[in-house]
């Protein structure tokens, strides 16, 4: 066996990642904290805050050549692949990226060990949840070697020997640390997911800590019985997922007063519900630092596409859910519906063309990408959510017939004509004809079979054992109707009013970063899926993240930027900066330049800024589009950085390498900066990257979305380069300029 723990398996992936020697265990080139201790039947990796409780994570050593066999960097994403769900399967339930198409059966897991395009063998981890939170990856199957999971025979012995051999690793370790001679700490400032996401989000403060620093409102938050469910608003910087996370615990620990008061020894159920994985995730390990009763396991946390999976069991092998997680599923969806207008439209067009509404034939007709176009496919998933999925929409003898027969009501998309109907009939066909050829089922697919469970006697029945206490709602504005339709059906007790807490920010929406539409034009008129009630809300109006000079800037833009996202009276509220906050980085400030010097020198003042930081502090060179960090990536190559110096986050699931890494400066686009925070913030808008999001009202608003997300990563110093070129782009940063905002350089 070669044995991680898990301290040990981070820090070797971060050290391979810098050093390059990730192809075989090197012991003359490990770091400082950690080393190999080499036993009689085991070769251990022991980092210097081990102990003898630590858990550990054994890896088969004939897998070895597998994992090494391409390149370094394909050796990191086995390994970043191991430590993830060795995280996970010491804490269940296991909660793994849907693309690594997990099986479980007992406690043994089988799932993806690399991202599918690196991975042409097919390979996949067979691994086993063993006592005392150690994990051992046994061996990868392939395609020449599949092995069922249920017919794998584990060699405990060969575990037990690790597991006893391991306090003799510790002591021969402790030897070698005790005689080794520190070496000098790099001047570079380092980086991490501790830094830029939970890390700065907890600021190393518990769960007390923390109660004498609310404010009023978030105080409020925390003090509020929820005797109706509560939506907490507030834009970025307000400390939504920080009051929230506060809630999950409060709740907790006063349930857990209450069972054991009570002499009932049922412990409460509390679920933490995200949008995303990497939200999840990051939850998670703020929660852990946040607890202080040891008893935040009891807090399940969890993309709600998982819930299902966890309630439900596992999809069959033969299936797998479109995208990462429920908004990566609706691009890959409005990809799919636009590729399908596309086959229509050259294939028999001409049947439909002359008696469907106007808007339908210029949407068809329009450019792929148009505002025009974009708007027809959101209307079509729509269609498709709320009408095909809600009545059982299948194709088949008379199907067509079953869906022109619906009456259809006000909260319905416009398909006014018959032939409107037939085209989206149309549509569908083609699409569902796609996903059942690869395998694949749409988020809003899952969720209705899930919604269909959900109302069942079945579910009834085992709802007061499998049901839970509280709910909590992060990003509760990436919800889709039906998504959110379905919380109230996950309490314990039908007879009560729903226990739900709801965070949501009115700068960031789905349908704006899918379509740039706003959700009144098409979105807002909702289904009878949504019930009424009474919902008490609490407004969090200090913005706790930035300096009150970047505050200020980040209002105007919240302020004065096209109507971003229309929800009516639900988001019209104050926020004010904090009085608290310090004045570290000066007024925002903007460059106008030339396009073809704009990204060289963005990247020069970038690295420039990121050597003149002290270690404390953490940088990310930000894409407005992911034009923008194509031209940003060419511009670091040419220049000859050294590959220590930077990270390129391209992805959700690259957001987890920053848990390695001890780059100086972070360089990724607004979509994937998203949930975290930086001191300091470059924000790059190149002609190129302002003109992929499109022409008119609604590819404005995407624009602005996302340049909105960007700046708002900023917590002392932000700085923007744009090109002096783009006239209307640029009218809303000339106006911060003209009101002292923002500073021209």
């Amino acid at each position: 066996m070669i044995v991680f723990t898990a301290k040990s398996l981070p820090k070797y992936i971060e050290d391979g990642q810098v050093s390059g020697f990730g192809k075989r265990l090197d012991a003359a080139r490990m770091s400082d904290e950690i080393l190999i201790a080499e036993r009689e039947h085991d070769t251990f990796v022991v980092h210097s805050e081990d102990d003898v409780n630590s858990k550990l994570i054994m890896i088969g050593e004939e897998t070895w050549p597998d994992i090494t066999e391409v390149s370094d960097e394909v050796t990191s994403r086995f390994l970043e692949r191991v430590n993830r769900a060795a995280r996970a399967m010491a804490r269940p339930p296991v909660s793994l990226p849907f693309s690594w198409h997990k099986y479980s059966y007992e406690n043994k897991v089988a799932f993806f060990a690399v991202p599918r395009q690196i991975n042409p063998r097919v390979l996949r981890w067979i691994a086993e949840s063993l006592p005392e939170g150690h994990v051992c990856f046994w061996q990868m199957t392939d395609r020449s070697n599949p092995i069922e999971l249920q017919q794998h025979e584990s060699d405990m012995i060969r575990a037990e020997l690790a597991i006893e051999e391991f306090p003799e690793a510790l002591t021969i370790a402790a030897e070698d640390f005790a005689s080794r001679t520190p070496k000098p700490k790099l001047l570079q400032p380092s980086i991490d997911l501790e830094r830029v996401g939970t890390g700065a989000l907890v600021q190393g403060r518990s769960y007390s800590d923390w109660l004498p620093l609310l404010t009023a409102s978030q105080a409020d938050i925390l003090a509020n019985d929820l005797s109706q469910p509560l939506k907490i608003r507030g834009i970025a910087g307000t400390g939504k997922t920080l009051i929230l996370q506060l809630k999950a615990l409060k709740e907790l620990y006063r349930d857990i007063e209450l069972t054991a008061s009570s002499g009932v020894a049922e412990y409460p159920r509390v679920l933490f519900l995200t949008h995303s994985w990497a939200i999840a995730q990051q939850v998670e390990d703020a929660l852990s630092k946040l607890d202080e009763g040891g008893h935040v396991s009891r807090i399940e946390v969890m993309p709600l596409t998982f819930l299902r999976e966890w309630l439900q069991g596992s999809l069959p092998a033969n299936l797998e859910v479109l995208g990462e997680d429920s908004l990566d599923g609706k691009y890959q969806q409005m990809r799919l519906i636009e590729e399908a207008v596309d086959h229509i439209h050259a294939e028999t067009w001409v049947s439909y063309r002359n008696n469907v509404s106007q808007w339908v034939r210029e949407s068809v007709e329009s450019e792929s990408g148009s505002e025009a176009r974009l708007r027809l496919c959101w209307a079509l998933i729509r269609e498709f959510a709320e009408v095909f999925n809600l009545h059982q929409i299948k194709h088949g003898r008379d199907s067509l017939r079953k869906y022109l027969g619906l009456s259809r009501e006000g909260w319905m998309v416009p398909l006014n004509e018959t032939a409107d109907r037939e085209f989206a009939f149309a549509v569908n066909s083609y699409y569902v004809k796609r996903l059942i050829d690869e395998g694949q089922l749409t988020t809003d697919q899952l969720i209705d079979d899930f919604r269909r469970y959900l109302e069942t006697y079945t579910w009834n029945a085992e709802r007061a054992a499998k049901g839970y206490d509280v709910i909590l709602v992060d990003e509760f504005h990436l919800f889709t109707d039906a998504e959110r339709y379905i919380l109230h059906l996950l309490t314990k007790d039908v007879d009560s009013v729903p226990r739900l807490v709801m965070a949501m920010d009115p700068s960031q929406s789905p349908f704006t970063l899918l379509t740039g539409l706003t959700e009144g034009e098409i979105s807002r008129d909702s289904s009878r899926l949504l019930r009424g009630g009474e919902t008490k809300a609490i407004d969090l109006t200090v913005a706790h993240r930035f300096s009150t000079s970047i505050f200020n800037f980040i209002q105007y833009l919240h302020d004065a930027m096209p109507n971003l996202v229309e929800l009516g009276h639900d988001w019209v509220y104050e926020a004010s900066p904090s009085i608290s906050e310090k004045e570290a980085g000066g007024l925002p400030k903007v460059h106008f330049l030339a396009r073809h010097s704009l990204v060289h020198e963005a990247v020069a003042g970038s690295f420039n800024m990121a050597k003149n930081i002290s270690a404390n502090n953490r940088i990310a060179l930000i894409g407005v589009g992911k034009t923008d960090v194509d031209a940003l990536k060419r511009e670091i190559y040419s220049s000859g950085q050294p590959s220590n110096a930077y990270v390129v986050i391209e992805g959700k699931d690259d957001v987890e390498l920053l848990r390695y890494s001890r780059r100086a400066l972070v360089v990724t686009t607004a979509e994937y900066a998203a949930g975290l925070q930086f001191s300091h913030v470059v924000v790059v808008g190149t002609s190129e990257g302002v003109a992929e999001f499109g022409h008119g009202a609604s590819a404005k608003r995407a624009l602005y979305s996302q340049f909105y997300l960007a700046a708002s990563r900023a917590e002392e110093n932000l700085a923007i380069y744009v090109s002096s070129e783009d006239g209307e782009f640029n009218d809303v940063l000339n106006r911060a300029v003209r009101l002292g905002l923002i500073q021209e350089c």
